[in-house]
C-alpha cells in the first residue's frame, strides 16, 4: 500500500521544464511560476563517485526511500557532483557505465519533482594535491610542467615571505604517506582545513 500511494504521488509531482525568465531572472516553470529550489547535496568526491541507491545509509545512500522522504520534508533540488576522475578514468576512455547511472538518478529525482544540478564537482584541482576533480593523470602533467607558483624571476624576494605568510607550500613539505598512485593519503589530507592546499605548489 505505502509503495502504491509514494507512486502516485511520484506521478503526480513530476518535475516539469523551467526555464530563466530574462526580464526578471527567475526560474519559472510551465505554467510561469517562479520557481524555489530549496534541497541537499549529493557529492561525493571517492569511487564510487555517486550515491547508493542500496541499503539506507545517511552519509552515503540517495535511494528510493532517501528520495521519498526528500519530497515528504519540501525539497525539490538536488546538487549532484559528477566528477571528472569518475567519467575519465583513463586518458581518452569514458566510463559510460558510471554516465548511465548519473542519467538514472538524475530521471528518478525528476518523476519525483526534484530537480538537479549537475555539479562538475572540482577542489584543490586534484587528488594529488589532497584534491578531487581534475582526472589525476591531467593534473600530474600540469604540475609538471609548472612546479613553482612563484615566478622564478622573483623567487629570491617572495619564496621566503610567502613561506613565511604559508603560501606557496610544497606539497612534500607536510611529509605525507602516498598511495599505490604516488597520491597522499586521504586520512593525512585531513590533518589540516582543506582550504590550506589552495596555498601549495
Amino acid at each position: 500500500m505505502q509503495s502504491f500511494v509514494a507512486s502516485n504521488v511520484t506521478t503526480a509531482m513530476a518535475a516539469n521544464p523551467i526555464h530563466v525568465n530574462s526580464d526578471t531572472r527567475f526560474f519559472e516553470d510551465s505554467f510561469g511560476r517562479t520557481v524555489l529550489f530549496h534541497g541537499v547535496n549529493a557529492v561525493y568526491k571517492m569511487a564510487p563517485y555517486i550515491p547508493s541507491d542500496g541499503e539506507f545509509d545517511p552519509n552515503k545512500s540517495l535511494n528510493d526511500q532517501d528520495i521519498a522522504d526528500l519530497r515528504r520534508w519540501g525539497m525539490n533540488f538536488v546538487r549532484l557532483g559528477v566528477m571528472w576522475e569518475a567519467v575519465e578514468r583513463e586518458r581518452g576512455i569514458y566510463d559510460d557505465a558510471y554516465l548511465d547511472k548519473v542519467e538514472t538518478l538524475i530521471n528518478k529525482l525528476g518523476e519525483a519533482g526534484i530537480y538537479t544540478l549537475v555539479d562538475a564537482h572540482q577542489d584543490v584541482f586534484a587528488r594529488t594535491m589532497c584534491g578531487e576533480g581534475i582526472p589525476d593523470f591531467y593534473a600530474k602533467e600540469v604540475i609538471g610542467e609548472n612546479p613553482s607558483c612563484i615566478s622564478p624571476f622573483f623567487d629570491f624576494l617572495l619564496e621566503p615571505l610567502y613561506k613565511r605568510l604559508g603560501v606557496c607550500i610544497d606539497m612534500n613539505d607536510y611529509h605525507y604517506q602516498h598511495d599505490e598512485n604516488d597520491d597522499p593519503l586521504i586520512s593525512d589530507c585531513l590533518n589540516v582545513g582543506f582550504g590550506t592546499y589552495y596555498h601549495t605548489k
